[in-house]
């Protein structure tokens, strides 16, 4: 590689070298015997033990725990459920602290670097077996970091910015899991051979369903409305048919069209009278903002994107008991509860249709569909699958 490439390949991975050690950095830290090595580690005692198998589970740094709780940090956290050691990697950095148990058998990793240097060589030496799960193709030059027995790519988007890292992701892993059948059939064409199974997102049923016998608190930003509420929860990003959503608040007048969630890249219209931004929620709050929802929105617009899209958002909507009306996303089609509008008319009469009561929501077919795609039932999936898989 000449000294231009390098430096171009450089530029290219600015955005995350910070987080991994360069080739020439990377060496085991050999721990001081006169003190405990949980201690060294900064590693909570009841984690290191591991009570339930010997595969740790590695998320390396893509999205924060906290942030848009999403597949990753449910994904993660049934894994911890069912017994196993997870280290969940922090995108943002923080040299105060190392490590964060959030729950049982999960911890929140602060410092990446300091994790691949200490922990890492660590468990190892335990006879820990790792498992990475990445779902961010571009972190395929420096996963190798964390000494993988097994690899796993969750390819979950088709974002155009991932392409150039997918060849190099899927070579590099043992098995690909896929959350849309067209983003299956792709590695099924083009990576012949390649272990890859359909894991679509899912749901927690028990978190949007915990008012089910008595209703919360009405959120302040709905205390002075008294007409149907339509809502969109999500990023609001380029993929969303902003100019959709502003119909359908035309469209009707007497609602308020409730945006939750992130700008991002875009800014929701101010111009809109009954089109409120309500900003970033946490995921513990979400439940009470569609408890007095009544149509809930997946206004994508048709891309490559969204096209391979199979959207978290739909499930969580459908568990809170909302009728969803989307645009025409192959993966939201024939899911109980979800109407689909062909072209922007069409998805404004099914709005219309909802709010006049000409379409029923079935909630006994809608749970019983559900039930069938819960994350712990997602989990199990995978756990079938990785059963198969033998070490490196």
């Amino acid at each position: 590689m000449t000294k231009q490439n390098e430096q171009g390949l450089s530029r290219e991975y600015n955005d995350i070298r910070h987080l991994f050690w360069s080739p020439a950095e990377v060496a085991p830290v050999e721990v001081d015997a006169g003190k405990s090595r949980l201690d060294m580690l900064g590693i909570n005692r009841s984690l290191t033990r591991g009570d339930t198998g010997d595969t740790v589970i590695v998320y390396p740094p893509t999205i924060d725990w906290h942030f848009m709780k999403q597949r990753p940090q449910q994904l993660m956290q049934q894994f911890a459920l069912h017994g196993h050691q997870v280290y969940y990697c922090n995108k943002m950095q923080s040299k105060d602290r190392k490590y964060t148990q959030v729950i049982p058998n999960l911890t929140v990793v602060h410092d990446n670097k300091a994790f691949i240097r200490e922990a890492i060589p660590f468990l190892k030496r335990q006879g820990k077996r790792i498992l990475v799960w990445s779902s961010w193709s571009k972190l395929h030059l420096f996963l190798d970091q964390y000494a993988p027995d097994i690899l796993v790519y969750d390819y979950v988007d088709d974002f155009p910015a991932w392409v150039p890292y997918l060849e190099k992701m899927v070579h590099m892993a043992d098995v690909v899991c896929t959350t849309a059948s067209s983003l299956k059939q792709h590695i099924e064409r083009d990576f012949s051979g390649k272990p890859c199974y359909l894991i679509p997102n899912g749901c927690d049923l028990d978190h949007f369903q915990q008012y089910k016998h008595a209703p919360p608190e009405r959120p302040v930003e709905y205390q002075d409305h008294d007409g149907p509420i339509i809502t969109y929860i999500g990023a609001w990003a380029h993929w969303v048919d902003h100019d959709l959503v502003e119909q359908v608040a035309a469209a009707f007048p007497e609602a308020l069209v409730s945006i939750i969630g992130v700008e991002y890249g875009a800014k929701v219209s101010q111009s809109v009278p009954n089109l409120k931004y309500l900003g970033y929620k946490f995921h513990e709050v979400l439940p009470r903002y569609l408890y007095y929802t009544d149509v809930c929105l997946i206004p994508f617009r048709l891309n490559q994107i969204t096209l391979a899209t199979n959207p978290v958002k739909m499930y969580e909507y459908l568990a809170a008991g909302r009728p969803v009306v989307t645009t025409d996303l192959p993966e939201a089609r024939n899911a109980p509860g979800v109407n689909i509008g062909k072209d922007r008319d069409s998805f404004v009469s099914c709005v219309g249709r909802i709010l006049s009561s000409l379409i029923a929501f079935d909630a006994d077919e809608v749970n019983r569909w559900l039930r069938l795609h819960t994350w712990e039932n997602r989990y199990k999936r995978i756990d079938e699958i990785l059963e198969g898989i033998a070490p490196r």
